[in-house]
């Protein structure tokens, strides 16, 4: 039985959490079928990605590093991870099932005719054999899919359906280069990476989000907060409360009966950290809470607690983000 394959997302030199969600499923099958865990890794500067790949699972990284991998490029990513497939023949490719991971995904299925299952919630090995849970009919069914064409099974994982586990730091892998393979023709020619506006961005899929409660104090004093998620270059959020009075429009509540958040940092200004709130925004990376009450319950979820006054303390921290910015 061969090993199972990640295919490692990563932005701005961090590695994104559904990889890290990819590679503890794929740790716990290996164990299961006494195989191996692979991730690889496509960049421009990919090598710092190693390390964190190998705490959370990998026990080898492919390393494709070429200058032309600055942007996301199909055809190149594609031609080489086929090519990589076809070489080690892995039991399973396991893809994040974001806009890259699934168009990777599909056109590997289609260009190899390997059998792909969508958006699985995990993975199971039956009698020797993996089978797919997926969600349908509105996540109200639970489909049990097993693939029956030759070649290695692909399948996406959404973000968030499986959670992360801890690192182990005492881990390290093993790193092959890989020779990027360029294909004869290519209808496509990638120019440049045009960054969204956090300000339209969906919520969802901010990296950073700089979000507001009651304790912000007024709607005039929402400009606080947004200065300083531009000053951070991220996105602006709201509880329930906030959203009930106007303050934040209703697609950017956080929490229970709005959107789930997990950026790589949460800033919870004037936040007093109900539950309603925290279940939607908790897997954050990081998370800065502000609030004047000592004894507010987000302090407990917070990896920095500022017992602080918002309409005091965001304008320094705007300006000193600003001056960073500058350099």
């Amino acid at each position: 039985m061969s090993g199972i394959l990640v295919f490692a997302e990563h932005n701005s030199g961090t590695v994104e959490r559904v990889t890290l969600e990819l590679l503890g499923e794929a740790r716990r099958l290996a164990r299961e079928a006494q195989v191996e865990v692979s991730a690889v890794v496509f960049g421009d500067r990919a090598s710092a990605l190693v390390e964190p790949l190998a705490h959370y699972g990998a026990d080898v990284v492919y390393l494709f590093e070429d200058e032309r991998l600055r942007h996301y490029d199909p055809g190149l990513v594609v031609a080489s991870l086929g090519r990589l497939c076809e070489a080690e023949a892995p039991l399973l490719v396991l893809l994040p099932a974001t806009t890259t991971g699934s168009d990777v995904a599909v056109r590997l299925s289609l260009e190899h005719d390997w059998p792909l299952a969508p958006r699985v919630m995990s993975v199971n090995l039956r009698e020797g054999e993996l089978e797919f849970v997926r969600p349908v009919a509105g996540q109200a069914v639970h489909a049990f899919v097993r693939g029956t064409s030759p070649g290695p099974r692909l399948a996406t994982v959404a973000p968030e359906a499986i959670g992360v586990e801890s690192p182990d730091t005492g881990r390290s892998a093993r790193v092959a280069r890989g020779e990027l393979v360029v294909p004869e023709h290519s209808s496509i020619e990638v120019g440049e990476f045009t960054a969204s506006d956090p300000r339209t961005l969906d919520i969802s899929e901010a990296e950073i989000v700089v979000s507001a409660g009651r304790g912000v104090g007024s709607k005039a004093n929402m400009r606080l907060v947004q200065e300083l998620a531009d000053a951070l270059g991220g996105s602006v959020g709201g509880t329930r409360v906030v959203v009930d009075l106007g303050w934040v429009p209703k697609e950017r509540q956080v929490g229970q009966t709005g959107k789930t958040v997990t950026p790589r940092l949460y800033v919870a200004c004037g936040i007093s950290g109900a539950t309603q709130h925290t279940i939607g925004m908790k897997e954050a990376a990081t998370i800065i809470a502000i609030n004047t009450d000592p004894g507010a319950p987000i302090f407990k979820l917070a990896d920095l607690a500022l017992e602080a006054d918002v309409a005091e303390l965001l304008p320094v921290l705007t300006e000193r983000c600003d001056a960073e910015r500058r350099g």
